[in-house]
């Protein structure tokens, strides 16, 4: 839906904002909008633009997310650690093993065989 005489601002937003929305997260750049912090469309400055999957643009909207956090979440430089959910799989992946004595041995014996498939394939070529 465009809007007559105001900037392309959905355009605007994802050219300076990554393409996630900044509360939860979700992906799927087809479905995330673009919301008016101060609930003005006439007001299309980069600062008043935040990117929002529909629930969450609601949300804001409706005052269950406080516009403050948005920009708080928008500014900020954030890296995810995937060492942390790594940490917790290893140690899953452990305990479930210990519970079968012979998984360790499975488990190293497919590891040497593809480790062997590998290199032979890598030979062949």
């Amino acid at each position: 839906m465009a809007r007559r005489g105001l900037p392309n601002y959905r355009k605007m937003a994802f050219e300076k904002y990554a393409p996630i929305c900044v509360h939860c997260g979700f992906g799927i750049k087809e479905v995330l909008e673009v919301a008016h912090l101060d609930c003005d469309p006439q007001n299309c400055d980069l600062s008043n633009l935040v990117i929002l999957c529909p629930t969450c643009h609601r949300m804001h909207d409706i005052d269950l997310i406080p516009t403050d956090a948005l920009v708080r979440l928008r500014d900020e430089k954030r890296k995810p650690r995937w060492a942390k959910l790594m940490k917790d799989a290893a140690q899953k992946a452990t305990q479930t093993k210990r519970l079968d004595p012979g998984a360790f041995q499975a488990a190293a014996k497919k590891a040497i065989a593809t480790r062997r498939a590998r290199a032979a394939a890598k030979a062949a070529t």
